[in-house]
């Protein structure tokens, strides 16, 4: 590894103008996002930890609408620049591993367009967040290991306690690095800065280890129910198509080598950091979780691996490597249409016609269900519709008073959309036994009102009364949202913590 200039101001332009045109593209498209609004219901719920997340992406959204507003926009454009951050520290990678500008072209071309990159950087949720400190991770580390400064140890401590406490991921990569110690470094034990860092994480990361103690470890709950029940969609049932789409099929060419490369390589320094990457894969591959987690190891690999093209193009920019730079960029902009919500809704429905017919060796007539091969854009669909829809059913209970009307709803999109997209101030507080707002709940006096998203047989063994008020009708959002229910219930059969039991769920659906 060699130090190397700096970023032109030419490439550091090009990030930032790609990112947030891109952003502009994308920032009021569709719609909210499940995970969005319920991140956003959450930071009316301070805590130190939640069901199923660490509470920093709920501060997060606590200080944005505090600050500023809980407009849509506000949220995407801190995404976006998150994004532009992490694209930097990506090329820095690439330039403390020895790449030249060539490298650093495609490294950036391939943070930028990526799908399992764009897509993370255009939401507002713990994965941007997750992106960026498993690559603040990286690059401190590699500076400790060239510099061997001790403030780059610390600084890596504290950022894996901050990473923990946004997303539990990156404990797999502090497993990695530990191992890389103990396989390769054993004389980092020797040193003190190594214990102060992990004393700093611990205790930086320890309020949500508390939290959940004195919750009785829901997070525990939750990983045993979203394991026994995965999400369904094409690119989670077919792996190996997951990951090549999270990268795009095309940068394959460039961050398997990389993958290969950082173990293969004589650099000590770069193998320690390859070891780190390789098990904090190995990890993830046990514990079955979902590819997209692999994202961060993959930049990595992709910096790696722009080095080694580098060297067969040469670092000056001559005809191979323009061609290079120009493949990875183009192909990228062929990818952002299934990655960002840049696309009308009509056009984006007509993509997912053409690969369902594909598919199934025919031309169907029925609309195809986004949810199958554009999960994350169909999560903003059907939110405004389904507030509309219970704010005019709430509407005819006029023998209830407002105050008594209770709303519980069966998913935590559901019950977000109901409580922070209800602008005219129609709804009572909607309630779920969904994730987090199974805790929300427990004061709920569970008697008549409207349930949204049950299924009638569920609450007819909760209720004695149990009548069909409304149907939502939307072809674009999750399967759960399509022909969603809503019913009116009274005559409660059950206890309170009986009920409150029943539509307990800590799984996606």
């Amino acid at each position: 590894m060699t130090a190397i200039t700096p970023a032109p101001t030419s490439l550091i332009a090009c990030i930032i103008l790609v990112r947030l045109t891109i952003y502009l593209l994308s920032a009021n498209q569709y719609g909210f996002m499940s995970d969005e609004l319920y991140f956003l219901d959450a930071s009316y719920h301070p805590a130190l930890g939640y069901v199923d997340f660490p509470p920093v992406i709920a501060w997060l959204f606590a200080v944005i609408r505090i600050l500023f507003s809980e407009a849509l926009w506000i949220f995407r454009l801190a995404a976006a620049l998150i994004g532009v951050v992490v694209v930097l520290v990506a090329v820095d990678i690439c330039r403390l591993t020895g790449g030249g500008p060539v490298a650093r072209w495609v490294t950036a071309g391939i943070v930028l367009f990526a799908p399992g990159v764009l897509s993370v950087h255009g939401l507002l949720t713990m994965n941007v967040l997750d992106q960026l400190w498993w690559l603040l991770s990286f690059w401190l580390l590699i500076q400790y290991l060239v510099h061997g400064k001790k403030a780059f140890m610390w600084g890596l401590g504290a950022v894996l306690g901050v990473g923990i406490m946004t997303k539990l991921s990156i404990a797999a990569l502090a497993l990695g690095i530990l191992a890389a110690t103990l396989a390769l470094r054993r004389d980092l034990f020797r040193k003190p800065e190594t214990w102060g860092a992990a004393v700093l994480a611990i205790v930086i990361s320890a309020p949500f280890l508390i939290w959940q103690i004195q919750n009785e470890f829901p997070l525990l709950d939750f990983i045993r129910a979203y394991n026994a029940t995965p999400p369904a969609a094409i690119v989670l049932q077919n792996p190996v198509l997951g990951l090549l789409i999270t990268m795009s099929p095309l940068y394959a060419l460039i961050w398997i080598p990389g993958a290969v490369a950082i173990l293969a390589t004589g650099d000590a320094k770069l193998r320690f950091l390859g070891v780190a990457a390789w098990v904090a894969l190995g990890i993830f591959v046990l514990a079955g979780v979902k590819f997209y987690f692999a994202v961060p190891a993959l930049i990595l690999f992709s910096a790696i691996g722009a080095n080694c093209w580098e060297r067969w193009t040469g670092q000056k920019f001559g005809r191979r490597s323009v061609v290079l730079v120009a493949i990875v960029m183009l192909s990228g902009l062929l990818a952002v249409p299934i990655a960002a919500p840049v696309l009308p809704a009509g056009r984006l429905q007509d993509i997912a016609n053409y690969l369902r017919n594909a598919e199934a060796g025919q031309v169907l007539e029925e609309p195809a269900g986004l949810e199958r091969y554009f999960p994350h854009f169909a999560e903003m669909h059907g939110w405004p519709e389904l507030v509309a829809l219970t704010s005019e059913l709430a509407g005819r209970e006029r023998k209830i008073p407002s105050d008594e009307l209770l709303i519980v709803a069966a998913h935590y999109g559901q019950a977000a959309a109901l409580n922070r997209l209800d602008h005219d101030g129609l709804l009572p507080v909607a309630y779920s036994g969904h994730m987090s707002y199974d805790l929300w709940n427990r004061q709920v006096d569970f008697q008549r009102g409207l349930f949204v998203g049950f299924s009638a047989e569920e609450l007819q063994t909760m209720f004695a009364v149990v009548e069909s008020r409304g149907r939502m009708d939307c072809v674009r959002c999750m399967g759960r949202e399509r022909a969603l229910r809503i019913f009116f219930v009274d005559e409660p059969k059950l206890t309170n913590a009986e009920i409150r039991q029943r539509i307990r769920r800590y799984y996606f659906f």
